[in-house]
C-alpha cells in the first residue's frame, strides 16, 4: 500500500533494538534462565508471569495472554499509534524512518498542513516588519536567535490579512481554525495583533498556533480550535524543539503553563521544558513524556489555581508512575513563574528549586489527600483516618502493580495505622477450572516445522535446502514456504522482524500463538532442540507428499496397506533417502 513503512526498514529495526531494555524502561525486569520475567504490566499479579525473550525478541504473559513484539508492546502499553512505535524504536538506535513513505496523508490532511505552514511563515514574515512586536520580544528579554528557534511570528491587527494572503485558500483556513465565520456567515481572521507561537508535532509540523496580546486585553492567550491535525489533549508545546536540542535523550522535562516559560527557560540553557496547550495534563500527554525521560517536574503556579492544576495532573500521571520513574511537583511563590524566576535568578536557581523544593508524587500525593480529608493538624481522629482511607484507595488502584504502588500503600498505611489496602492473592486474575483437564494435541508437522523456526529462524541454514521438496498443496505448507524466503532473503531477521512481516494480515494471530510456544522454558543457549524438530517436521512434511503423490499416481491409493508391493519399494525407496 502507497505510504506504508517499508518491511525490510521495519525488519532491520527488529533486529537493532533490544526488547528487554525496551521492556525494562516500563517494567523492571528479572533475568530467569534463558528469559527474563516480571510481574505483567497488563493485569494484576504477584507471581511473574510475563516473560520476554532475548533470543526471539519476543514477550508473552501466560497469565492474561497478551504477547508481541517491541512494537506491539508500545502500542498496547503505551498506546501509541505503529507509526509512533517505529519512530519511537529508530530513535533510539539512531534510525531516520523513511519519510517519503511514512503514514499517507490525504489530500485534504496535506492542504492543511500546507496552510499552517504557510500561515507560520506570513507571520514570521510579519515579525520582521513590526517594531512594535519585535520590541514587545525584547522586553520580555527574548533574543532573535530563540525566536527564530521557535519561530516566533507576529499576527498583524487586520480583520483579514490571511484571507489577502491566501484569497483562493479560504476552506482551508477555516478548517485549519485560522479563520473564523461569524453568525452573519462573513470570515475574519482569529488572530489579530497577537505574538505568535507556532505549534509542532514529533516530526516539526505545524498543526496549530498560541497567539498572546501584547498589552492587557483579553484573552491573554488564544489558542487553535481542535482541528484534524491538532487535539489539545495529545500534544505539548516545545517537545519538538526538546527532541531536537537533546537529541531525543532528554535527562529531565519540566512541564510548564505557559509558552514564555518553554521559550525563556530554553535560552538560559534548559532546553528540555514543554508546556500544555491551554488545558488539563492528559493521561497521553504523561506517556508521552514518560516516552521521552524518567523524570518529569510539573511546574505550578502556588496559588489556589496552581495546585489545583497540579493535582490534575497527579492524577493524569498515577496509571504511569512506577519503579524507575520520577513525578515531581514544583510550586513557584505567588505571582512567579519560570519565565521571571530564571530571568531574574538564572537557570542555577531554577536547578535548585528543583532539586531542593519539588515534591515527589507520592509526597504530593499524601499532602494533598490530607488536606482534602480535613483542614486542622488533627490526624488521628477516626472518621479523619476513614476519610483519608476513601480518598486514597481509588487513587491509589489507578496506579500500576508492582514496588512502587506496594511503597506508597505502605507509606499511607502508616499515616493512617489501619490497612486500607487488601493484600491480593499470588493466584489471582487467571481463572482457572481444576476440574477440566485437556488433553495436549499432537501438533501438526507444519506447525512443529514454524514453531521451531519462529524460535531460531537462523537453523534454516542448517537444512539442506533439497530437503524443502514437500508439496505447498499440504495446508499450512505454503505459509512454512513463505516463512522460509523470507529468512532467505534477510538473512539476519528475528523472530519479531518474521512476525511483523504479517501484522494486520490473517496469519497474524496463528503465529503470534507459534512464536510464544515454549517460551517458558526453552533452553534458548542451543539451537539443536528447534533443528531437530525442523527437520524432523520437514521429513514428515517430505513423507506426506509423497503419499500424496503416489495416491494421485496409483488413482487414489490412500494408504500403505492399499498398495501394491511394488507402490510400496518405492515408497520405502524415497523414505530411505529421505533419512539418509
Amino acid at each position: 500500500m502507497a505510504g506504508r513503512i517499508p518491511q525490510s526498514f521495519i525488519d532491520d529495526l527488529l533486529a537493532r533494538v533490544d526488547i528487554v531494555e525496551i521492556i525494562d524502561r516500563y517494567v523492571p525486569l528479572k533475568k530467569t534462565g534463558a528469559n527474563h520475567k516480571a510481574c505483567c504490566p497488563f493485569h494484576g499479579e504477584k507471581t511473574p508471569s510475563f516473560n520476554v525473550s532475548q533470543t526471539k525478541q519476543f514477550y508473552h504473559c501466560f497469565g492474561c495472554g497478551v504477547h508481541g513484539t517491541a512494537i506491539s508492546f508500545l502500542m498496547d502499553f503505551d498506546h501509541m499509534h505503529f507509526v509512533d512505535a517505529v519512530e519511537y524504536l529508530a530513535d533510539r538506535v539512531g534510525l531516520t524512518v523513511p519519510r517519503d513513505v511514512l503514514v499517507p496523508v490525504s489530500a485534504s490532511q496535506q492542504g492543511l498542513y500546507d496552510t499552517l505552514k504557510q500561515s507560520a511563515i506570513f507571520f514570521q514574515n510579519e515579525l520582521r516588519t513590526s517594531q512594535e512586536a519585535i520590541s514587545y520580544l525584547k522586553n520580555r528579554g527574548i533574543s532573535g536567535e530563540t525566536a527564530l528557534e521557535f519561530q516566533l511570528g507576529f499576527a498583524p491587527s487586520a480583520w483579514h490579512s490571511l484571507t489577502k494572503k491566501f484569497g483562493n485558500s479560504e476552506s482551508s483556513l477555516l478548517t485549519s481554525g485560522m479563520l473564523v465565520r461569524n453568525d452573519s456567515g462573513k470570515t475574519h481572521d482569529r488572530f489579530r495583533n497577537r505574538i505568535m507561537y507556532p505549534i509542532r508535532d514529533r516530526r516539526g509540523r505545524v498543526i496549530g498556533f498560541g497567539g498572546r496580546v501584547m498589552d492587557n486585553s483579553e484573552p491573554k492567550y488564544l489558542n487553535s480550535p481542535e482541528t484534524p491535525l491538532f487535539q489539545k489533549g495529545r500534544e505539548l508545546y516545545g517537545l519538538y524543539e526538546l527532541r531536537k536540542a537533546t537529541r531525543n535523550s532528554p535527562q529531565r522535562i519540566i512541564v510548564v503553563e505557559g509558552y514564555m516559560d518553554v521559550i525563556a527557560l530554553a535560552q538560559a540553557g534548559l532546553k528540555y521544558a514543554v508546556a500544555t496547550l491551554g488545558t488539563a495534563t492528559s493521561s497521553e500527554q504523561v506517556s508521552l513524556l514518560f516516552r521521552e525521560t524518567d523524570e518529569v517536574v510539573f511546574c505550578f503556579d502556588g496559588d489556589s489555581a496552581g495546585r489545583k492544576a497540579a493535582w490534575r495532573a497527579l492524577n493524569s500521571a498515577l496509571p504511569s508512575l512506577k519503579s524507575g520513574r520520577d513525578a515531581r511537583f514544583m510550586f513557584l511563590a505567588d505571582g512567579k513563574d519560570p519565565d521571571n524566576v530564571v530571568n531574574e535568578h538564572g537557570s542555577e536557581h531554577f536547578i535548585k528549586l528543583i532539586q531542593e523544593e519539588s515534591l515527589e508524587a507520592s509526597e504530593f500525593l499524601l499532602q494533598e489527600l490530607q488536606r482534602q480529608a480535613g483542614k486542622g493538624s488533627e490526624t488521628t481522629g477516626a472518621s479523619h483516618k476513614a476519610r483519608l482511607a476513601e480518598l486514597a484507595r481509588p487513587l491509589v488502584e489507578k496506579m500500576p502493580s508492582g514496588v512502587y504502588r506496594n511503597l506508597v500503600q505502605e507509606q499511607f498505611e502508616q499515616l493512617v495505622g489501619v490497612e486500607v489496602f487488601p493484600k491480593r492473592s499470588a493466584r489471582q486474575s487467571v481463572k482457572t477450572n481444576s476440574n477440566q483437564t485437556t488433553q495436549p494435541t499432537q501438533p501438526t508437522a507444519v506447525r512443529s516445522a514454524i514453531t521451531a523456526i519462529l524460535n531460531e529462524p537462523a537453523i534454516i541454514w542448517d537444512i539442506d535446502p533439497e530437503e524443502f521438496d514437500f508439496s505447498d498443496q499440504i495446508p499450512g505448507a505454503q505459509l512454512l514456504l513463505n516463512i522460509i524466503s523470507l529468512i532467505e532473503l534477510q538473512p539476519g531477521i528475528t523472530s519479531s522482524g518474521i512476525l511483523e512481516n504479517y501484522r494486520d494480515k490473517p496469519e497474524w494471530n496463528i503465529l503470534n500463538k507459534l512464536a510464544l510456544s515454549g517460551l517458558a522454558d526453552s533452553d534458548e543457549s542451543s539451537v539443536d532442540k528447534p533443528l531437530n524438530i525442523a527437520r524432523h517436521a520437514i521429513r514428515k512434511l517430505n513423507e506426506e507428499s509423497l503419499r500424496r503423490q503416489l495416491k494421485a499416481d496409483a488413482g487414489g491409493v490412500a494408504r500403505p496397506s492399499e498398495m501394491s508391493e511394488a507402490e510400496k519399494e518405492e515408497l520405502r525407496r524415497k523414505f530411505s533417502a529421505l533419512k539418509k
